[in-house]
């Protein structure tokens, strides 16, 4: 396995979207984390907090952050759950929906480029794939599987 190759190609898959996120959100008050929590209330309205977290694997203070800032802005609306008061369930408001619109049409514009030359059935394996690849990364962590590789490693 060619491990170099993998990680370059990451590297540049990450590097490479950040940066047109973040000139194409240059104007609006949203960084390119935020954009990305944005994006996902937009794409499932009145997720929680914690489902929110999971998806993105990112901690929830990380998220409660990002969504007390963007409520700030007034980007998010927070509802308590009518299941759960304890849960809190986020909403966009119209300032909110509209740059929710805006970054489907960035996100669309750099994944039909980057896809551009391949065939419908190489996209399909792409995202079959991709989303087997996130999802174990999704599961790894740092700690139990650091703590196994650096006794092997003898670091």
């Amino acid at each position: 396995m060619d491990y170099k190759k993998i990680i370059q190609a990451f590297g540049i898959l990450n590097r490479t979207f950040l940066s047109y996120s973040t000139k194409s959100l240059s104007g609006e008050d949203l960084s390119y984390s935020d954009s990305i929590f944005l994006f996902n209330i937009g794409v499932k309205e009145g997720i929680i907090q914690k489902e929110l977290s999971n998806v993105l694997a990112i901690d929830k203070a990380a998220i409660a952050r990002s969504v007390k800032n963007m409520q700030k802005k007034g980007f998010v609306r927070v509802v308590p759950s009518s299941l759960d008061k304890r849960e809190k369930e986020l909403y966009l408001t119209a300032s909110g929906e509209r740059l929710f619109q805006s970054l489907q049409k960035i996100n669309k514009l750099w994944i039909d480029y980057t896809l551009d030359g391949l065939n419908h059935e190489e996209v399909e394996t792409f995202c079959k794939v991709l989303d087997k690849i996130s999802n174990r990364a999704r599961d790894f962590s740092y700690d139990e599987n650091m703590g196994k590789q650096k006794k092997e490693m003898n670091l």
